[in-house]
């Protein structure tokens, strides 16, 4: 045995305190453990103040976090009952539930605040996850109506989400609804790349449009569509990857060329 897949820091309450995943070295891990030992001493001195000012709200928003953030939830739910119209509080209380797969509970708080645009990304981002794409669709249209200048600045990671969602797709369906994902896919791409051109999931959303229309046959596209990123980005990564996929694009026309043939 050569390492631990996870090393979980717990407190004597069960909280937890640290996850880390992955096998270290005994001076790698020596950082880890003092950083535990921090976010204990930091988690125990404000739990002390929270005890000396119970009704602080600020300070009792930030305890019922923290308690999510450790899984003790058990902890955090009587907080909640005392701030029951804090925004902020119930999101991530709705969070906490999508991330237990408590979609029941989750979908009570969603009904308290319908309108909240982080909140229904975090739905979307569930149903993506669980293959549900019309539900995902159907609130990222309600975003798209709550937000239309992406003042939340969530817009271009939910478009990249569902195109990537639906792309991976693409290979996975028969040829009936292979073309239904593709256009999804190739919609939400588009949208990134003319609508949100400094956003980081610009370049991505290029590249993988490219790939997608070389999965559909639709190969000329997918070549000028690479051919483009190659000489527009100055990200040496990015272009070693379009060039590879460029390469295997030009392979697979030449091949259907042939087949064809």
């Amino acid at each position: 045995m050569t390492g631990y897949p996870a090393i979980l820091f717990v407190s004597p309450d069960g909280g937890l305190i640290k996850h880390h995943i992955g096998f270290a070295l005994p001076e790698q891990f020596l950082p880890v453990m003092e950083e535990a030992i921090k976010l204990e001493t930091d988690f125990q001195e404000k739990l002390a103040k929270f005890q000396k000012m119970p009704d602080d709200l600020p300070l009792n928003r930030e305890m019922a976090k923290l308690y999510l953030q450790r899984y003790q939830v058990e902890k955090a739910e009587p907080i909640l009952a005392k701030m029951p119209d804090d925004v902020d509080l119930n999101r991530d209380f709705a969070i906490y539930y999508l991330g237990k797969n408590q979609i029941d509970k989750a979908l009570l708080i969603k009904e308290k605040m319908p309108d909240d645009v982080k909140l229904n990304y975090e739905f979307v981002k569930t149903y993506l996850n669980q293959g549900q794409f019309g539900e995902a669709l159907i609130l990222s249209d309600m975003i798209l109506a709550s937000d239309p200048k992406n003042t939340s600045g969530i817009l271009p990671d939910m478009h990249y989400d569902i195109a990537l969602s639906h792309a991976r797709m693409i290979g996975r369906v028969n040829e009936e609804l292979k073309q239904g994902y593709f256009e999804t896919a190739a919609a939400h791409f588009q949208i990134i790349i003319d609508k949100y051109p400094d956003s980081i999931r610009n370049e991505i959303s290029q590249l993988y449009l490219g790939v997608v229309y070389s999965l559909v046959g639709q190969y000329d596209t997918s070549i000028e569509i690479l051919e483009k990123l190659i000489s527009q980005t100055s990200d040496e990564n990015m272009k070693k990857q379009a060039e590879t996929n460029l390469k295997n694009v030009r392979q697979s026309a030449a091949d259907a060329a042939a087949n064809d043939n």
